[in-house]
């Protein structure tokens, strides 16, 4: 017969780990991303003065999809496979005891966020540019 501590702090088969999932599909879009930002500078931009006489290459008005897609992809799927794996991870915590987290799928997801939103505010600049045009208001 065993204890009640050991039975308890035994592991059990069905205990389950954090998923590599959501990093996987945070990495992935990050690496598209910028895959797209590449693309853009390379083939579909045109310099633009903007900010102090500094010329900065911009999307052409009729590729502005290309920064959209960019734009879903960092910051927006970054940041929400971010916020899955967390839940995801404290819920597997919360239904049993012996699931095993990692806080490396965490934390790599977290050192994503800060390319994610660098390229991110890139595609923003490139699809405010031509929206304004779109809207008559440059």
């Amino acid at each position: 017969m065993t204890s009640a501590v050991h039975a308890t702090a035994r592991p059990s088969s069905r205990a389950g780990a954090a998923s590599p999932v959501p990093m996987a599909i945070g990495l992935g879009a990050l690496a598209v991303s910028l895959v797209i930002a590449i693309i853009v500078i390379a083939a579909f931009s045109a310099p633009i003065e903007l900010f102090l006489g500094i010329p900065l290459p911009l999307v052409l008005a009729e590729h502005w999809w290309l920064s959209f897609l960019g734009y879903l992809l960092t910051p927006l799927i970054v940041i929400a496979c971010y916020g899955w794996d967390v839940i995801g991870q404290r819920a597997g915590l919360r239904r049993n005891a012996n699931f095993t987290v990692s806080a490396r799928f965490t934390s790599i997801l977290r050192w994503a966020l800060w390319p994610a939103v660098v390229i991110g505010i890139w595609h923003i600049l490139n699809l405010a540019v031509p929206l304004s045009e779109a809207w008559g208001l440059s």
